[in-house]
């Protein structure tokens, strides 16, 4: 079993590591998305800088406060140390709050993402909005989400006297520390006496309950809107007379990055999460082991924005051309338009 101090330690440098690099990855994103990007790119360059600036945000928030996800037994806690930190217990927990804002906002976010290309390559009405201030509209859904987050979390899963008890034992024996010295979200799911009796704790389940109904409603957003968009992009490409080639191969590009994009968090966090509540639920929580889930949760924002670089063409010929020493200029925006304009064809075969 992982000792959870060694894990601690190791989060306050990774942290700061992953922070780092996402800040390079994506200030080098939004330049080139500043810089670079074809007019057919619209409204969507604002989609894509938001979801850069949060990415950003998020690391900053998880590298400063090195939130431990902990589980056992039953029960799943994020942890984090307040005596290292100038701030008083509440504004802590209320941190930890926005830490679980940032988290749920972050699936919410790719559905607007595929919102906006099912209606940009359906030509759909609705598209208008994101031109006007009704963007904001659509910028609000993520921020809604994710405040709903924070306000279930410190209403439904603040400390209290039943969970602190029956964590102090384990929080001393796994870190070192006594629970004091931890502020925490969390709870139990249920109760399991020893004559067999299970008591079920709603308030921590209601909560949870909602989370992954938000969770589910989002990726049920994106799967509509990724088969709409396949197929549409695919009969495009084959059909379309009135699109030239460098718009199909633009909308192929950002639906291919998209399509990755989203594959990221769910292999890297909702896979894992699910995991492991499946394992309290089990009653078999995995203790300093959990300290993986805390590690996948601040590296995501690091390897989000890099399928944007390979995938989409204007950028992934910007980093070509800043690193290529030896190409020629011609051959390489040649090489680049012809890979551009046959792989996403080759992709829909």
């Amino acid at each position: 079993m992982v000792k959870s101090n060694s894990v601690h330690s190791f989060l306050k440098i990774s942290n700061k590591i992953s922070a780092s690099l996402a800040i390079t990855f994506n200030t080098l994103l939004i330049y080139l998305i500043l810089i670079k990007s074809p007019k057919e790119f619209g409204s969507y360059k604002t989609l894509l800088i938001c979801t850069s600036v949060f990415q950003m945000i998020y690391s900053l928030l998880f590298a400063y406060f090195v939130p431990i996800h902990y589980s056992f037994g039953t029960t799943e806690l994020t942890m984090v140390l307040v005596i290292d930190k100038p701030l008083s217990h509440f504004l802590v927990r209320f941190s930890i709050s926005i830490l679980w804002a940032v988290f749920g906002a972050t699936q919410s976010i790719y559905a607007v993402h595929f919102i906006y290309r099912y209606l940009s390559v359906s030509k759909n009405t609705l598209i208008e909005s994101f031109d006007s201030w009704k963007i904001m509209f659509w910028l609000s859904i993520p921020v809604i989400t994710g405040a709903a987050w924070s306000i279930m979390g410190m209403l439904l899963c603040g400390p209290n006297q039943e969970t602190t008890e029956l964590a102090s034992e384990t929080i001393l024996e796994s870190f070192g520390e006594p629970i004091e010295h931890f502020e925490y979200l969390g709870g139990s799911m249920y109760d399991a006496s020893k004559n067999g009796t299970i008591t079920l704790q709603y308030r921590f389940l209601s909560a949870a309950g909602f989370m992954s109904a938000t969770v589910s409603l989002s990726f049920a957003i994106i799967i509509f809107c990724a088969v709409k968009c396949y197929s549409i992009i695919k009969n495009m490409i084959y059909t379309s007379t009135t699109m030239s080639s460098k718009s199909r191969s633009l909308q192929s590009q950002l639906f291919y990055a998209l399509v990755t994009q989203i594959i990221i968090p769910t292999v890297v966090l909702d896979v894992p999460i699910t995991i492991f509540f499946a394992l309290n639920l089990a009653n078999n929580g995995i203790e300093g082991n959990s300290g993986y889930l805390s590690f996948n949760v601040t590296f995501y924002p690091v390897i989000d924005p890099l399928p944007n670089f390979f995938i989409i063409g204007p950028y992934r010929r910007a980093i070509t051309k800043c690193f290529s020493k030896k190409t020629h200029p011609e051959e390489l925006a040649s090489a680049s338009h012809i890979t551009d304009t046959q792989v996403p064809m080759a992709n829909l075969a």
